[in-house]
């Protein structure tokens, strides 16, 4: 089929699908439903690849000189176009274009890519087998602080992305580069966190026209102040760069301040890291009147709440407003089964799920 008006039919994964000519890739695809990891990426600027390094940055006092250069990107949203691997941030639609998403190759090359970027921020939290419910306080094995990731986890792209494609076994230790922690009139920097992504820089540029982010080339990304002070870069203290960034890289020092630039910056779309049914009133509906387990999860899929019932619609209409999403089992000896669950979270987390906080939830 040829062009109807400014739409293109594109096949993404063999789904037909009518696309605005002069789209991305990424763009459709994210539009009409289907995921494609991304983290250089943001729908409130242009995209990352081709953006110029310049000779030297800040971050404090101190000076970073690098090279000039092109930024190529994170390598994240490949996908096989037309059998050929691109980056679908930056890879226009055409008509009759076939999009392969999930392909081996792509998916390899993703978690190569992913494994360059895990290499220089701390990552043991993403990978360890007792994130979830996690009070980030106490580290069950022990691991410094310096390597763990920050108190953003729950809610860090970063994490959701890197589940999303999953984290390869030769992926290089994190060594704690001891990098600037900066702190300014508004906002703290930890530079030990970022990946280089360049979504502050863009989104100070693009969203509130300044120019007091920038990055050079020295070893790797290096992003810095375009000064030596906030005040000497021409920083307008509008928090873009904190709406923006991926990690805890900056982060508010004073309340956070809420004005039109920071307010129009929209929230990503992120994978579902887990099969989670929402917890609304017509969810909860559909689930059958029988005796089984329940588990309840809050806004970041964080498990708050373990409940066995003889009937599973009855006492989750009691609990709709202890979570966001929530699983079940049916299962006949739903006691017998809650305990084992609340005490395998118990031995992981050494403390009881958010609202399972009553003795008697032990048997």
């Amino acid at each position: 089929m040829g062009n109807i008006g400014n739409f293109v039919s594109i096949f993404i994964n063999g789904e037909r699908i009518e696309a605005e000519d002069g789209k991305t890739i990424l763009e459709v695809a994210l539009a009409n439903g289907i995921y494609i990891p991304n983290l250089c990426y943001h729908p409130n600027v242009s995209p990352a690849p081709g953006k110029q390094a310049i000779s030297a940055v800040y971050r404090g006092e101190t000076r970073i000189e690098g090279k000039e250069g092109e930024y190529e990107g994170c390598g994240l949203c490949l996908v096989s176009a037309d059998g050929e691997i691109v980056k679908a941030c930056i890879y226009k639609v055409r008509d009759g274009l076939k999009v392969e998403t999930e392909s081996e190759e792509v998916k390899t090359q993703r978690r190569r890519n992913l494994s360059k970027i895990l290499a220089n921020h701390p990552h043991v939290c993403i990978t360890c087998s007792y994130r979830e419910g996690c009070d980030r306080i106490q580290c069950t094995f022990g691991y410094p602080v310096e390597e763990r990731c920050c108190d953003l986890f729950p809610k860090c792209e970063l994490r959701y992305v890197a589940e999303y494609i999953g984290v390869p076994e030769d992926t290089p230790k994190y060594v704690f580069a001891d990098l600037p922690v900066v702190e300014e009139k508004m906002y703290r920097w930890n530079w030990n966190y970022c990946i280089g992504c360049l979504r502050c820089i863009r989104g100070c540029e693009e969203v509130r026209e300044a120019k007091a982010l920038a990055f050079t080339i020295a070893d790797g990304i290096v992003v810095g102040r375009t000064a030596p002070s906030d005040k000497e870069s021409g920083c307008k203290y509008c928090g873009v760069c904190v709406e923006i960034c991926p990690t805890g890289v900056v982060r508010d020092l004073k309340v956070k301040a809420s004005n039109k630039w920071r307010d129009s910056i929209v929230a990503k779309q992120l994978p579902q890291l887990r099969e989670l049914t929402p917890l609304t009133a017509e969810e909860v509906e559909k689930v059958p009147q029988k005796s089984g387990v329940y588990r309840i999860y809050d806004e970041n899929m964080e498990l708050v709440y373990i409940k066995g019932t003889p009937n599973l619609r009855d006492e989750l209409r009691n609990d709709i407003d202890k979570g966001e999403y929530f699983d079940y089992e049916e299962y006949e000896m739903y006691t017998m089964r809650e305990s084992e669950l609340i005490q395998e979270f118990l031995q992981k987390h050494g403390r009881m799920p958010k609202y399972n906080d009553e003795l008697e939830d032990l048997f």
